[in-house]
């Protein structure tokens, strides 16, 4: 997805024999879009395909999920910060907003890691690391991450993610397709461009192996979650299925810390597109982070930092709100998501946009997606909606503050 990479022992030409003390691999391909897309080719100890029992499963809040049967158009504020879960990175995920492109979850994690390995088929994940660090184990090896990281994690890839101290929270974009760098970053032979907002150094790959470990991993049966079809499977194994000796190729997980994104300044305020990070079908996922604002000054007439009010007729828009002062938004803190639908115009809440003038930096971070489908809510996310919020833009100052906390 973003490079060539190569970890462990591969043979010299893709599909010949490469054996491990006198034992033949087997070879698998993990291909996107058919044979025309990105791969990646893996050798295998143990074929992946002795599963002796598959079953059904239900995550309530995760899967299967459905949208609320009624959803009036307003601006709404979710306040992600009150959802109490528990569990691991599977059990502690709720999918709060949803379309036919992407699903957008909370996951909480407090608690090791179980052994079971999940593996979404229905497309790439984009995981956002809001606190803590911690492992992504996946068949392709070890990914370390830390605070404020993107983890990508391509479709069809087992993995098994771990927090630093048994505790995290995350935000989660789920793709019905793929989800990767807008191709206007990408020169002829797939560089990231010099006027990117970030470049190939800035993403980290597994450089480590996937190694069978008893202790960690346990013993048969392995057990390995699917996701499809807004549907779970439970596959069981009889050896552990994730044990290879090399990889190489373009599809495997990465991560990006959000500080090293390379913001864009512009005389007057841009378009929030200028933040664009990753794209996926039907959406794109923007990085809002601190930086220079807008410092056009000439004969009585100065920029206003502060976004305008704007009707995008064609997206709904929301915000995770990560850390700092937004200069447009008030009663809102970190962990807040705020939802903007298309057909309701929106902009800074009263007094903010006057205040904006002559601010010359910004310490706002947070995470935006912006889809060209309606966002549903879910039962979670009705269940911690601050429902005053659409309302705050027509009180008083005062009173728009209190609304909303």
């Amino acid at each position: 997805m973003i490079q060539y990479h190569r970890l462990g022992s591969v043979p010299p030409k893709h599909h010949v024999t490469h054996h491990e003390d006198g034992k033949l691999l087997m070879e698998q391909c993990m291909t996107r879009v058919g044979f025309d897309g990105t791969y990646s080719l893996l050798y295998y100890r143990t074929p992946p395909t002795d599963e002796f029992k598959v079953k059904a499963l239900e995550m309530p809040g995760f899967c299967p999920v459905e949208p609320i049967s009624e959803q009036l158009l307003h601006r709404r504020h979710l306040r992600t910060q009150d959802l109490k879960v528990e569990g691991d990175f599977i059990t502690g995920r709720r999918t709060i907003l949803m379309n036919d492109d992407v699903r957008i979850g909370i996951v909480k994690t407090q608690g090791p890691a179980a052994q079971h390995w999940f593996t979404n088929g229905e497309g790439d994940e984009c995981w956002f690391a809001y606190e803590g660090g911690g492992l992504l184990e996946s068949v392709y090896g070890l990914l370390t991450f830390r605070k404020h990281d993107y983890i990508i994690i391509p479709k069809g890839t087992p993995y098994r993610l771990h927090s630093d101290g048994d505790s995290g929270t995350f935000l989660v974009f789920e793709s019905n397709s793929y989800i990767d760098l807008p191709k206007q970053f990408r020169n002829e032979s797939g560089q990231i461009t010099m006027d990117a907002p970030y470049c190939h150094r800035d993403f980290r790959a597994p450089q480590e192996l996937l190694t069978y470990d008893k202790t960690k991993h346990g013993q048969a049966p392995f057990r390995h979650i699917v996701k499809y079809n807004n549907r779970l499977s439970v596959h069981e194994y009889e050896f552990f299925p994730w044990d290879v000796v090399g990889w190489d190729g373009y599809a495997y997980p990465v991560a990006f810390n959000i500080h090293d994104y390379q913001p864009r300044t512009g005389t007057i305020h841009l378009p929030p597109t200028i933040h664009i990070t990753f794209a996926g079908s039907g959406f794109i996922i923007c990085s809002f982070v601190p930086r220079k604002v807008d410092y056009f000054d000439r004969d009585g007439h100065r920029a206003i930092p502060c976004p305008y009010g704007h009707a995008s007729v064609d997206c709904d828009e929301i915000l995770y709100y990560v850390e700092g002062n937004f200069t447009s938004r008030k009663g809102i803190d970190r962990q807040s998501i705020s939802l903007h639908p298309m057909g309701v115009p929106h902009g800074p809440h009263p007094g903010t946009y006057e205040r904006s003038v002559g601010i010359a930096q910004t310490n706002e971070l947070a995470v935006m997606c912006d889809t060209f489908k309606p966002l549903r809510l879910t039962g979670v996310a009705e269940s911690i909606e601050d429902r005053d919020y659409h309302y705050t833009w027509v009180k008083r100052e005062n009173e728009a503050m209190e609304t909303s906390k």
